[in-house]
Protein backbone atom coordinates (compact mmCIF):
# COMPACT_ATOMS: atom_id res chain seq x y z
CA UNK A 1 0.00 0.00 0.00
CA UNK A 2 2.90 2.31 0.62
CA UNK A 3 4.43 1.70 -2.33
CA UNK A 4 1.36 2.34 -4.22
CA UNK A 5 0.61 5.48 -2.55
CA UNK A 6 4.15 6.59 -3.04
CA UNK A 7 3.71 5.72 -6.95
CA UNK A 8 1.06 8.37 -6.96
CA UNK A 9 2.13 10.97 -4.83
CA UNK A 10 4.95 12.21 -7.37
CA UNK A 11 2.37 12.27 -10.80
CA UNK A 12 -0.17 13.77 -8.71
CA UNK A 13 2.35 16.55 -7.32
CA UNK A 14 3.73 16.96 -11.19
CA UNK A 15 0.30 17.46 -12.26
CA UNK A 16 -0.59 20.11 -9.90
CA UNK A 17 2.68 22.40 -10.82
CA UNK A 18 1.92 21.25 -14.25
CA UNK A 19 -1.85 22.73 -14.13
CA UNK A 20 -0.56 25.55 -12.19
CA UNK A 21 2.13 26.66 -14.56
CA UNK A 22 -0.63 26.53 -17.37
CA UNK A 23 -3.26 28.13 -15.69
CA UNK A 24 -0.61 30.97 -15.35
CA UNK A 25 -0.09 30.62 -18.86
CA UNK A 26 -3.83 31.17 -20.18
CA UNK A 27 -5.07 33.48 -17.29
CA UNK A 28 -2.03 35.27 -15.37
CA UNK A 29 -0.37 38.83 -15.57
CA UNK A 30 1.36 37.53 -19.04
CA UNK A 31 -1.41 35.32 -20.27
CA UNK A 32 -3.09 34.68 -23.57
CA UNK A 33 -6.04 36.94 -22.03
CA UNK A 34 -3.19 39.53 -21.10
CA UNK A 35 -2.01 39.38 -24.31
CA UNK A 36 -5.46 39.81 -26.24
CA UNK A 37 -6.43 42.49 -23.91
CA UNK A 38 -2.85 44.48 -24.42
CA UNK A 39 -3.49 43.81 -28.26
CA UNK A 40 -6.49 45.68 -28.38
CA UNK A 41 -5.39 48.76 -26.52
CA UNK A 42 -2.65 48.81 -28.84
CA UNK A 43 -5.01 48.92 -31.78
CA UNK A 44 -6.84 51.66 -30.10
CA UNK A 45 -3.77 53.35 -29.56
CA UNK A 46 -2.19 52.96 -32.77
CA UNK A 47 -5.12 54.81 -34.38
CA UNK A 48 -5.27 57.66 -31.41
CA UNK A 49 -1.08 57.82 -32.79
CA UNK A 50 -2.11 58.29 -36.23
CA UNK A 51 -5.19 61.19 -35.19
CA UNK A 52 -2.36 62.91 -33.05
CA UNK A 53 0.04 62.79 -35.37
CA UNK A 54 -2.48 64.25 -38.50
CA UNK A 55 -3.24 66.92 -35.99
CA UNK A 56 0.42 67.31 -34.93
CA UNK A 57 1.24 67.87 -39.21
CA UNK A 58 -1.71 70.72 -39.55
CA UNK A 59 -0.36 72.68 -36.31
CA UNK A 60 3.49 72.47 -37.77
CA UNK A 61 2.55 73.17 -41.15
CA UNK A 62 0.95 76.10 -39.51
CA UNK A 63 3.80 77.07 -37.58
CA UNK A 64 5.89 76.42 -40.88
CA UNK A 65 4.06 79.27 -42.59
CA UNK A 66 4.80 81.52 -39.38
CA UNK A 67 8.33 81.44 -40.04
CA UNK A 68 9.73 84.79 -41.20
CA UNK A 69 10.57 83.93 -44.33
CA UNK A 70 7.05 82.34 -45.08
CA UNK A 71 4.80 85.39 -43.75
CA UNK A 72 3.29 87.33 -46.55
CA UNK A 73 2.65 91.02 -45.13
CA UNK A 74 -0.79 91.48 -46.77
CA UNK A 75 -2.27 87.79 -45.60
CA UNK A 76 -1.08 88.76 -42.22
CA UNK A 77 -2.25 92.60 -42.50
CA UNK A 78 -5.41 91.05 -43.27
CA UNK A 79 -6.06 88.31 -40.77
CA UNK A 80 -4.98 90.73 -37.92
CA UNK A 81 -7.52 92.80 -39.03
CA UNK A 82 -9.76 90.04 -39.10
CA UNK A 83 -9.08 89.02 -35.94
CA UNK A 84 -9.03 92.53 -34.13
CA UNK A 85 -12.28 93.77 -36.09
CA UNK A 86 -10.99 96.65 -37.68
CA UNK A 87 -11.10 98.07 -40.45
CA UNK A 88 -8.89 99.59 -43.21
CA UNK A 89 -10.24 103.15 -44.64
CA UNK A 90 -10.13 101.88 -48.19
CA UNK A 91 -12.32 98.88 -47.07
CA UNK A 92 -15.79 98.96 -47.97
CA UNK A 93 -18.17 98.06 -44.95
CA UNK A 94 -21.42 95.94 -46.48
CA UNK A 95 -24.22 94.93 -44.27
CA UNK A 96 -25.95 91.57 -44.73
CA UNK A 97 -29.59 91.64 -44.16
CA UNK A 98 -30.37 88.88 -41.47
CA UNK A 99 -31.74 85.59 -43.13
CA UNK A 100 -35.18 85.14 -42.06
CA UNK A 101 -36.85 83.36 -39.70
CA UNK A 102 -33.67 83.04 -37.79
CA UNK A 103 -31.71 84.64 -35.05
CA UNK A 104 -30.00 87.92 -34.90
CA UNK A 105 -26.70 88.02 -36.44
CA UNK A 106 -24.67 88.76 -33.20
CA UNK A 107 -26.27 85.21 -31.72
CA UNK A 108 -25.59 83.68 -34.61
CA UNK A 109 -21.97 84.22 -35.10
CA UNK A 110 -20.87 84.60 -31.49
CA UNK A 111 -20.24 88.23 -31.77
CA UNK A 112 -20.56 90.75 -29.39
CA UNK A 113 -23.33 93.13 -29.20
CA UNK A 114 -22.38 96.53 -31.06
CA UNK A 115 -20.18 94.78 -33.09
CA UNK A 116 -18.77 96.21 -36.91
CA UNK A 117 -20.61 94.63 -39.74
CA UNK A 118 -18.70 92.19 -41.76
CA UNK A 119 -15.61 93.80 -43.77
CA UNK A 120 -14.33 93.09 -47.28
CA UNK A 121 -11.60 94.21 -48.77
CA UNK A 122 -11.29 95.93 -52.07
CA UNK A 123 -8.62 96.15 -54.40
CA UNK A 124 -6.73 99.33 -54.97
CA UNK A 125 -7.64 101.00 -58.21
CA UNK A 126 -4.06 101.56 -60.59
CA UNK A 127 -2.65 105.46 -60.26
Amino acid sequence: MKRRLRGIILPLLLLIVTGYFVFNAINGSRGITAQRHDRAILATDTATLGSVKQRQDRWQSRVDALRHHAIARDMLNEQARAVLNLANPDDLAVPLPPAPNSAPPAAQTGSQPGAKPHVESKSPSPP
